[in-house]
């Protein structure tokens, strides 16, 4: 059965729950009572459905309180009282009230569907069925009935009879196409192809014009392993329907299936192409090819045409703006890709992830301007995403305007969920950063402890906060042991090693010191600023004596950038003081 078919029982909860007021209640009049006495129950009684409708759920219950003093066995306030708990959520109070409204008239149809709702919201599988059987006999003329009993016994395994009432629902419907697909999917749990295969008949039969039947009935046989009666048909369909985008997906399907990679890229692509095929249909497609498409170096050309024609059918599709990016990106044409993200923002400038994509790529070619220029304009879009601060205080830092990152980190923590730990801990390292530039330690870490505190293994901020206080030959045991978890989380990380190196160096144990710093020097990337390594392992080797060493190293590391006074008198002087 379709998606439609087996959610429909619980949309039809959904739209009593929400709409109990919309069929009045049948009332059950009381001989017994006196006129006035009733009188008196039936204004409290509509005065409290009206209440009910605007939404004023504790005055209504006040008002239904007094009919149920009045009466309480009286079928309509029963219901009423049942839509509310079951509105409340409080589902086997609700029953109760309702099977009591439906025992006094099983005849309401409005009772039997309230009363359904809540045994579905309580998964009562076997009240339920029973319910429905009983409706089936109530009302043997409501379609919906028969949707329900459908859905019922498939989800209890109980298929023949699912197919039985989808067959009932047929005959007062007529052939429908999802019906037709559900009872396939039936006959083949029950493992009778052949029958599945001539439901699929049917429909060719009723509408023989529409090719898209014989597609579906190639679907059918190739998910039965008759691959090459599936392919007769999709050959007899292109062969009078050429322009059928089903088609064509069909086809990749198959070439798939057969390992023809380079046939069901070209089918695919033939159906991105035409215009019969739904938009929805191929942003789907696309979102599973959109890898493939991307790192297909044979058909590049025809991929970016292919990207092209769909951004110029459909401008305003966010979509497909965000795959051409991606292929943009994958062939390192940066700025046409920030072309396609910037008419994504321009068409719905409330999508985070792709302010996110844009930022992301002026960070990685270090457009420090950029990204603090977009990180506040995405504030003003979304001002209470906490992301947006944190690329605007990393900007602001790497532009030297520290008060204002600092600033930026803090109304960034302000805006974070507790959940939400590895931000707030990145946002606390940022700021133990920009302290630590504007030589506040204290605050530094501060900021630092409470980085940990938030993600007790943010080695990044393990690795700063050891390497400051090694600087300092402050806490050197704690220094040692946040730097120790650094190296064992990441052992080939030169920014690491050299930490862990240096702080070995601050406390007098050489030979380890040396170990670490060669193992830095030998992980050494590309993106790593050498400089400050050579000092440090130059620095070291003097201390145990390789002077002639350490002199080269001084050397290399200030004609690798690292061009500081200190570091030139070290040269100049061929010592360490």
């Amino acid at each position: 059965m379709t998606k439609y078919i087996r959610l429909l029982l619980f949309a039809l909860v959904i739209f009593v729950v929400s709409c109990s007021s919309l069929p009045k209640a049948v009332k059950i009049p009381d001989n017994k009572q006196s006129e006035p006495v009733r009188n008196q129950f039936d204004g409290y009684f509509y005065e409290a459905i009206k209440l009910n409708e605007e939404g004023k759920l504790d005055q209504a219950f006040e008002l239904f309180a007094a009919c149920y003093a009045i009466d309480s066995l009286d079928a309509g306030l029963s219901y009423e009282l049942g839509g509310l708990y079951a509105v409340l959520q409080k589902n086997d109070v609700a029953a109760k009230f309702l099977e009591r409204a439906y025992h006094a008239d099983p005849s309401n149809w409005w009772y039997n569907m309230q009363l359904l709702s809540v045994y579905a919201n309580l998964n009562k599988m076997d009240e339920l069925t029973l319910l429905a059987e009983n409706m089936q006999k109530q009302f043997p003329y409501k379609q919906e009935v028969y949707e329900i009993l459908g859905s019922l016994y498939k989800q209890t395994n109980q298929f023949q009879k699912a197919i039985n009432a989808i067959d009932r629902l047929e005959n007062m419907a007529g052939i429908d196409e999802r019906l037709t697909l559900e009872k396939y999917e039936l006959y083949n749990q029950l493992k009778k192809p052949a029958k599945g295969m001539a439901e699929i008949d049917k429909l060719i039969q009723k509408y023989p014009g529409e090719s898209r039947y014989k597609v579906l009935k190639g679907d059918a046989l190739r998910d039965l392993s008759m691959q090459d009666q599936a392919f007769q048909i999709y050959n007899e369909v292109l062969a009078s329907d050429p322009e059928n985008p089903q088609v064509y997906v069909s086809l990749s399907d198959y070439y798939n299936d057969a390992g023809q990679q380079e046939k069901a890229s070209e089918a695919i692509m033939k159906a991105l192409k035409l215009d019969q095929l739904e938009l929805d249909q191929k942003m789907e497609i696309l979102g599973q090819y959109v890898q493939k498409f991307i790192q297909d170096s044979v058909r590049f050309n025809e991929t970016e045409s292919l990207f092209k024609l769909l951004v110029d059918k459909y401008p305003l599709e966010e979509k497909v703006h965000g795959y051409y990016a991606l292929f943009l990106q994958f062939r390192k044409r940066i700025p046409e890709a920030v072309a396609e993200y910037e008419s994504m923002i321009n068409i719905n400038p409330k999508n985070e992830q792709t302010w996110l994509q844009l930022i992301q790529i002026y960070v990685s070619e270090q457009k420090f301007n950029d990204v603090l220029k977009t990180s506040n304009s995405a504030i003003e879009n979304i001002p209470t995403i906490p992301q947006w601060y944190f690329f605007k205080g990393i900007s602001l830092f790497q532009l030297k305007d520290y008060p204002g990152a600092l600033k930026a980190v803090y109304q960034g923590i302000e805006l974070i969920p507790d959940k939400e730990n590895g931000l707030k801990s990145d946002l606390y390292a940022q700021a133990g950063d920009i302290y630590y530039k504007l030589e506040d330690k204290p605050k530094a870490y501060e900021a630092y402890e409470n980085a940990l505190l938030a993600n007790p293994k943010n080695i990044y901020v393990m690795n700063n906060y050891a390497y400051f206080l090694s600087e300092e030959n402050r806490d050197l045991k704690k220094a040692e042991k946040m730097s120790a978890q650094t190296v064992e989380k990441e052992p080939s990380n030169s920014t690491y090693l050299d930490t862990y190196a240096w702080i070995f160096y601050k406390q007098g144990n050489l030979s380890l010191a040396k170990f670490y710093i060669e193992r830095a020097m030998d992980n050494l990337a590309p993106e790593h600023d050498p400089g400050v390594v050579m000092e440090h392992y130059g620095d070291i080797l003097w201390k145990s004596g390789e002077t002639e060493k350490a002199l080269e190293m001084w050397k290399k590391s200030y004609d690798a950038g690292n061009i500081t006074d200190e570091l030139k008198l070290k040269i100049d002087n061929k010592e360490l003081k």
